[in-house]
């Protein structure tokens, strides 16, 4: 069955039929509307979802304390003027941001079946994902690239390393900025389909 008429024949499907299909392939079996707009675990996980709560507490906790004291240590003896520890500490800023955030609404991803967030945090979810990854791939591009510079002449001025942080920000959100044109929520419960 090709695509383009597989989704036709779903379109054809009425709402009420989708519903109870959506409902069962979600393993939502025979829950009112009230029920699904609260938190729901995946019954593959019911038995033993506390392990990946604390495994990722563990994680919450190691990285931000880790990646606070890198930043601490580099603010402490003022070491952001050489620009390899300045690009160290824009990676632990990275670091603590995703420890802090990523981290735990991911964790609610994979353990919760329904999406109970709303729609503002579905499309925000994937840049709150990637725009820290793209920030990291650029931050350490950039120490390759000042290294690069430096050991080629290390008489050159280095990079600068707070336009070169900021810009790595800045790089990241306009990077990640075409996810909001590219996503498209669909609900198939009737009257609050959107898109």
């Amino acid at each position: 069955m090709s695509h383009q008429h597989l989704e036709s024949a779903v379109r054809d499907v009425p709402d009420h039929l989708m519903n109870i299909i959506m409902h069962y392939i979600t393993g939502f079996h025979n829950l009112s509307a009230r029920e699904i707009s609260d938190p729901i675990i995946k019954p593959a996980l019911q038995q033993f979802y506390i392990v990946f709560i604390v495994q990722y507490a563990i994680l919450v906790v190691g990285g931000i304390v880790s990646n606070v004291y890198i930043i601490y240590y580099i603010v402490r003896y003022k070491l952001y003027t050489d620009v390899t520890h300045a690009f160290m500490m824009n990676l632990s800023i990275c670091h603590c941001i995703e420890s802090a955030f990523v981290l735990p609404m991911t964790l609610m991803v994979i353990i919760v079946q329904n999406w109970v967030y709303g729609q503002f945090m579905c499309f925000f979810l994937p840049l709150l994902q990637d725009i820290p990854l793209h920030v990291v791939l650029i931050t350490h591009l950039l120490i390759a690239w000042d290294r690069m510079r430096w050991l080629g002449d290390p008489l050159k001025a280095r990079l600068p390393s707070f336009v070169c942080s900021c810009a790595t920000w800045l790089t990241g959100m306009v990077l990640c900025s075409s996810y909001c044109t590219c996503l498209l929520i669909h609900s198939y419960i009737k009257g609050t389909a959107t898109t």
